[in-house]
């Protein structure tokens, strides 16, 4: 076939002659398919991790069994591995989490067989526990010290109504006190009651002078300083 432009006539056959359009269009490159269409050519497969699973955790590298990612269910660390979210890897093929290392190896510890960290680790551990969800390990580093005392200080602290509106005042009268008896600190004694009838907010009484109707004769006043 030949094509020719402007005024000249095409030579050749007549069944053999396109118009500059039709040409353009057989001239055509094909059109780069779009994400979407690739997404439908090529849908994506869930990723396979190996039985032994080698780990870069913020640098630190560590190895372990992928059935001990996933021992708890229901934790970050077996969702990450079940092949659903894709991990990406670092120049050694190592799958790389974005996390400090440093608590990692306890992670895998109890993960492996049930294993607590001692006690100056415990609430690092448990901060990293917080992360990857795993429940259990939160439940026992819960029941053994620090984190126990601080359980059972929390509970009390419950059952003291206005006790954070007071501290910042209780805090202010200590140093108060230090200063006049210029000491480098003070001990202040603070009473803790119990009444008949719940305070609510808008009846509560003020800090440095509380008075209780012990009986239609006596009153008392409880000074506190």
């Amino acid at each position: 076939m030949v094509v020719v432009t402007g005024q000249n006539k095409v030579s050749g056959d007549p069944d053999d002659a396109m118009s500059s359009s039709d040409a353009e269009d057989d001239f055509q490159e094909p059109a780069t398919p779009t994400a979407t269409q690739a997404g439908q050519a090529l849908p994506l497969l869930p990723q396979q991790f190996p039985e032994v699973v080698p780990l870069n955790v913020g640098g630190m590298y560590f190895t372990t069994r992928l059935s001990t990612l996933r021992r708890y269910e229901d934790t970050m660390l077996a969702a990450m591995f079940s092949g659903r979210h894709y991990i990406p890897t670092d120049a050694e093929g190592r799958y790389f989490i974005d996390r400090d290392g440093t608590y990692f190896g306890d992670i895998l510890n109890f993960l492996r067989s049930g294993d607590l960290p001692p006690r100056e680790r415990v609430r690092s551990v448990y901060k990293e526990a917080q992360y990857y969800s795993i429940g259990p390990l939160l439940d026992n580093l819960e029941d053994i010290q620090p984190l126990k005392g601080e359980k059972v200080r929390q509970a009390f602290l419950g059952l003291m109504p206005y006790y954070k509106d007071h501290l910042e005042r209780i805090i202010e009268i200590a140093k108060l006190r230090a200063m006049q008896r210029k000491a480098r600190f003070a001990k202040l004694k603070v009473c803790v009651f119990k009444e008949e009838m719940p305070i609510t907010p808008y009846e509560c009484p003020h800090f440095n002078s509380l008075r209780f109707e012990r009986s239609e004769s006596e009153t008392k006043l409880f000074e506190h300083h």
